[in-house]
């Protein structure tokens, strides 16, 4: 499995491998309640619905394990705040979710096709914003703060005259493996 997904094995948790679905699912069932209520189609508004319900899914799945994430990952006192802040966010986000999965399943009886589609379409908007907003304290975690990060070990220069350490994970330094390009910055 290494040898297929590197990079799996330098991930602390799941939690990195779970947040795009709910993002992915419920920004595409805002779109599609979207279209279906401006194009006023009731095959986009099933579709819309189907994608809400995998986003819930989603979301509980990435909550869940976000949960859990949370206390493992090693942070600081300065990205307590930002993690208590967006842990708080996206389980208000997971609940409204839920809600709003309940909401489609249950509406289709209670509600005219019109009304649950609007209603539907304010919901996923406030969702949205909401996940946006949290997705973005999570990237600041990562991002600013290297939370759940794997920082890399500093070797010091070695003394004037003598060779570099041989690198930890055997790579051949890029000039003798015929890696020669520049970074632009």
């Amino acid at each position: 499995m290494d040898r297929l997904l590197p990079g799996l094995r330098a991930v602390a948790n799941i939690h990195p491998l779970l947040v795009h679905f709910p993002i992915a699912f419920l920004l595409g069932a805002l779109l599609l309640e979207a279209l279906a209520v401006w194009r006023r189609r009731e095959d986009w508004h099933r579709a819309a619905v189907v994608m809400l319900y995998l986003g819930a899914a989603g979301a509980v799945a990435a909550s869940t394990s976000g949960w859990f994430a949370a206390e493992t990952i090693e942070h600081t006192e300065a990205s307590h705040e930002v993690l208590e802040l967006h842990q708080a966010i996206m389980l208000w986000t997971t609940g409204l979710t839920v809600t709003l999965a309940m909401i489609a399943f249950l509406g289709e009886r209670y509600l005219a096709g019109r009304t649950l589609q609007v209603f539907l379409l304010v919901g996923l908007l406030v969702v949205s914003l909401m996940m946006t907003v949290g997705a973005d304290r999570g990237g600041q975690l990562v991002f600013q703060f290297g939370a759940a990060v794997q920082k890399s070990a500093l070797v010091p220069p070695p003394p004037t005259g003598q060779p570099a350490p041989p690198a930890e994970s055997g790579d051949k330094p890029a000039a003798e493996s015929g890696h020669k390009h520049t970074h632009k910055h």
